[in-house]
C-alpha cells in the first residue's frame, strides 16, 4: 500500500527525453580505505567514484543509495582491494534493480622516496556477474639522451664513460586492461618495480655532493630515449604474472626535456592475447 504522506520522489518520474543514460552517479568521494597488500594492512587515502546506468523511464539516480553502498563496504575493515570494489559494485546493483552495469573507480597514491606514485583501479560489473578491470600506475624517474652523448664523444674524442649528455625526468604510465580477471594492489606493486628498475636512474630526495656525482655518472652512462624506456617497460611487464591477466597493456612515457621547450612522448601497446598465443607457439 502506498504512503500518501511520503514526499515526492522526483528521481522515479519519467524524463522529458526518455533516453538511456549509460553512466551517472557520484564522483570524487574522498575517504580512507584499509587495504591488504604484501601481507600487511595499510590505510590509504582514496578518491572513489561510483556510477550506474539508467533506463529511459528513470529520471535520476538515487545518490544516497550509492553513497551508502560505498561507505558500508569501506567501513567493514581491512580488505582486499579487488574484493572491495566488486562488493561496492554489486551493492549498487542490488539497490538499483533497473540498472545493468555498475562502475567503481578508485584513485589513490603511495609515497616512494619523496615522490607520489599514482594508482587508479576501475571495475565494471554487470548484473550477470561478469567484470572488466583496468589498472593504471604512474611514477617518475631519470633518463639521459644517447644521441647527445654519441655526438659529443664524436667531436671531443672523450672516453664513453666520461662523455656528458643532458638528463631529464621522465614520467611513465602503465595501463593494464584485464581479460576478466580482477587486478590487485600486488599487481600494481609488480608494475611499480618494473617501471622503477627500467629508468636510467631513480629520483632521490637527499644526496650529498659525492652521492650526486655518482648518480649523475650512473644516469649518463645508461642513456635511453623515451622510446627505449617505453619498450623496456613493456618488455618487462610482459614477463610478470600480471601479463597472464592482461587483455591489453599500454605503456606511455613522457620525457620532460631539459634543453628543449617541449616534451617527448612515446607509447607502446601490447595485445595480451596475441602475446600469449605467440609465447605458446615459441615454447613448442
Amino acid at each position: 500500500m502506498s504512503n500518501e504522506n511520503a514526499s515526492p520522489d522526483v528521481h522515479e518520474l519519467t524524463p522529458d527525453h526518455p533516453l538511456r543514460v549509460d553512466g551517472t552517479g557520484l564522483e570524487g568521494l574522498y575517504l580512507k580505505v584499509n587495504l591488504i597488500f604484501r601481507k600487511s594492512c595499510e590505510e590509504l587515502p582514496a578518491e572513489l567514484s561510483l556510477y550506474i546506468d539508467l533506463p529511459p523511464e528513470k529520471r535520476g539516480v538515487h545518490l544516497s543509495r550509492l553513497v551508502k553502498a560505498a561507505l558500508t563496504e569501506v567501513e567493514t575493515g581491512c580488505t582486499d582491494l579487488s574484493a572491495l570494489l566488486s562488493r561496492i559494485a554489486q551493492k549498487a546493483l542490488n539497490t538499483h534493480s533497473y540498472s545493468e552495469i555498475a562502475e567503481v573507480v578508485l584513485n589513490s597514491s603511495l609515497p616512494l622516496r619523496g615522490q607520489k606514485v599514482d594508482l587508479n583501479f576501475r571495475v565494471k560489473r554487470r548484473r550477470n556477474g561478469k567484470e572488466s578491470w583496468n589498472m593504471e600506475v604512474k611514477l617518475e624517474g631519470a633518463i639521459s639522451c644517447p644521441c647527445a652523448k654519441e655526438v659529443f664523444r664524436y667531436y671531443e674524442g672523450t672516453d664513453w664513460e666520461k662523455t656528458p649528455t643532458h638528463m631529464q625526468r621522465a614520467e611513465a604510465i602503465v595501463s593494464v586492461e584485464s581479460n576478466g580477471a580482477s587486478l590487485s594492489i600486488d599487481d600494481a606493486f609488480d608494475v611499480i618495480e618494473v617501471v622503477e628498475s627500467s629508468y636510467s636512474g631513480k629520483l632521490e630526495v637527499e644526496l650529498s655532493r659525492d652521492e650526486e656525482a655518482r648518480i649523475i655518472k650512473k644516469i649518463i652512462n645508461a642513456p635511453q630515449f623515451a622510446e627505449d624506456l617505453a619498450r623496456k617497460i613493456a618488455w618487462k611487464v610482459m614477463r610478470t604474472a600480471t601479463m597472464t591477466k592482461a587483455n591489453k597493456i599500454i605503456v606511455s612515457v613522457r620525457s620532460f626535456e631539459s634543453i628543449h621547450p617541449y616534451n617527448v612522448r612515446a607509447e607502446v601497446v601490447i595485445d595480451g592475447k596475441e602475446h600469449r598465443d605467440r609465447s605458446r607457439y615459441e615454447e613448442l
